[in-house]
C-alpha cells in the first residue's frame, strides 16, 4: 500500500497529522442505487435495494431445520405479530466500491440472515444491524436469477428465528411487509396476496412463480419477511412494479425454504468485492453500537457505519458520497480527500448522543481508529476520538455536512 499523509476519522484542517476521515451509511449517505436491471420481456419491474467485532464465523448451522408449522399458538393481530418476530429483522449496511445501500433480512438461525440477491450484490462490506449493534456477515449463498441470498454473521444473534409457510397462500390471504423502507425506522405494511405464479424480468433472466402482493413496498424493504397472520414467512420481498402502484412482488416461501436449505449443507462463502488498497485487514468489519434514544439515532449510526465501512474496504468513491457536496467541495474533491486517509480505518464505533429536529442533526461519536505511527496524531499507532458531526437530511439520505473535535485531539488507547 503506498504511503500517505494521515487523515482520520473525519477531516479537520487544524489538526496536523490527520485529517478525519468522514464516513457514512446504512440508511444514511449516499443515493440508494437502483439496480442496473433492464425490464425487459415479462413484466417489468423494479428492485427496492437500499443496500462488529472480528471473530471466527460459526459453521453455518449445519443441517439447522428449517420449520414450516409452529408449535405454539399463532399470534391473533398484527401488533401481536410485530412483538413476537421484530427482534429477528435486522437492516443490512452494504458497501460497494462506488455506493452503499441498505436493506432487510431476518434470521433463520442464529448465524444465517435470508434477504434478497440485488441487497448484497457486489458487496465490499456487509454488516447487519440488530436493535443498535452490528454484526458483520459474509454471503454463503447467492442466486440473482431467483433475486435470494443467505448471509452468514461473524457472530451468533439472538432474535426471533423465522419459520416458513409450508404452501402459497391463496389469493385474498392477509399479509404484511417488515422491515426498514427509505432507511426509516422498523415499519410495518399491510396488503394481500393479489396475485400468485408471476414472471419477473429483472434484465437477468426471468423469476418465475412469484407472489404479487399489494403491500406498500418501498426502497429498504427488499429483502424483508412478508408475513401472513401466524407469523410465518410467506414470501421474501423482492421488487415493485415501476409503472403500476399497488404491484409488488416476493419469491415464495417454498422456493427459499428449498434455497436455504441447500446452502446450509454445501454453502461456500463468497469473498467480497475487492476494491483496490483497502487499508483495513481482513473483512473491514467494526462494531457500532447506538446509546442515544433520539428517534434518528440508529438512521445516523448507520449512516456512519457505511462511511466507515467504505474507508476501511478502500471503497472511497462509495464513503465520498456520504459527505455533502459543499463539504466533498471543502476537501478538494474525493481524490484529495483519500489521500490524506493514509493508513487510518476505523475499528470501533458508538453513536453516544443525537441532538436537535428536523433536517439537521448534530452526533457525538466516540471512534476509534488504527493507522501506522507515520499517520497518526503525535505518533499513535492507536486513537479513540471523540467526535461531533453534523448531520442533515437531503431529502433522501442522511449525509456528513460537518466535524468537530469539542474535545481536542484524539487521545491514545490504552
Amino acid at each position: 500500500m503506498k504511503t500517505r499523509k494521515l487523515l482520520a476519522p473525519a477531516i479537520l484542517p487544524n489538526i496536523t497529522a490527520v485529517s478525519l476521515s468522514a464516513l457514512l451509511l446504512a440508511g444514511c449517505t449516499a443515493p440508494v442505487a437502483s439496480p442496473p436491471r433492464d425490464s425487459s420481456p415479462t413484466t417489468s419491474a423494479t428492485m427496492t435495494q437500499q443496500p462488529s467485532p472480528t471473530s471466527t464465523a460459526p459453521s453455518p448451522s449445519a443441517t439447522t431445520a428449517l420449520p414450516t408449522s409452529s408449535e405454539r399458538a399463532a399470534p391473533a393481530s398484527w401488533p401481536e405479530v410485530v412483538a413476537e418476530v421484530q427482534s429477528g429483522v435486522g437492516q443490512l449496511s452494504v458497501t460497494g466500491c462506488a455506493v452503499n445501500s441498505t436493506g432487510t433480512g431476518f434470521l433463520v438461525a442464529p448465524d444465517l440472515v435470508v434477504t434478497a440477491a440485488h441487497v448484497v450484490d457486489d458487496a465490499a462490506a456487509i454488516s447487519i444491524d440488530f436493535g443498535g449493534t452490528s454484526v458483520g456477515g459474509e454471503i454463503l449463498g447467492f442466486n440473482e436469477l431467483a433475486d435470494l441470498a443467505l448471509v452468514r454473521l461473524e457472530s451468533k444473534a439472538a432474535g426471533h428465528q423465522f419459520q416458513f409457510q409450508s404452501s402459497e397462500p391463496p389469493i385474498g390471504t392477509e399479509v404484511a411487509a417488515l422491515g426498514f423502507p427509505q432507511r426509516e425506522s422498523l415499519t410495518l405494511t399491510r396488503g394481500v396476496v393479489s396475485g400468485l405464479n408471476r414472471d419477473i424480468n429483472f434484465g437477468s433472466g426471468v423469476i418465475g412463480n412469484m407472489l404479487q402482493t399489494d403491500t406498500a413496498i418501498n426502497p429498504g424493504n427488499s429483502g424483508g419477511p412478508l408475513l401472513n397472520l401466524e407469523g410465518k414467512v410467506t414470501g421474501v420481498v423482492s421488487a415493485t412494479r415501476k409503472d403500476s402502484e399497488g404491484m409488488a412482488y416476493a419469491v415464495t416461501a417454498p422456493r427459499v425454504t428449498e434455497a436455504v436449505s441447500e446452502w446450509q449443507k454445501r454453502g461456500v462463502p463468497m469473498a467480497p468485492v475487492d476494491c483496490g488498497e483497502a487499508p483495513a485487514p481482513n473483512s473491514g468489519i467494526f462494531p457500532m453500537k447506538v446509546s442515544s434514544n433520539h428517534d434518528q439515532a440508529n438512521n445516523i449510526g448507520q449512516a456512519l457505519l457505511l462511511h466507515g465501512q467504505g474507508i476501511n474496504r478502500g471503497a472511497y468513491s462509495a464513503a465520498f458520497k456520504q459527505f455533502t457536496p459543499e463539504l466533498g467541495a471543502s476537501f478538494g474533491g474525493e481524490a484529495k480527500w483519500s489521500e490524506g486517509l493514509g493508513s487510518s480505518y476505523w475499528t470501533k464505533l458508538e453513536v453516544v448522543n443525537v441532538t436537535g429536529a428536523g433536517d439537521s442533526l448534530e452526533a457525538n461519536v466516540l471512534l476509534q481508529t488504527r493507522q501506522d505511527a507515520g499517520h497518526g496524531v503525535d505518533g499513535q499507532t492507536c486513537s479513540n476520538w471523540r467526535i461531533t458531526y453534523t448531520i442533515v437530511w437531503d431529502g433522501a439520505a442522511w449525509r456528513i455536512a460537518g466535524t468537530s473535535l469539542p474535545h481536542g485531539k484524539p487521545q491514545p488507547c490504552n
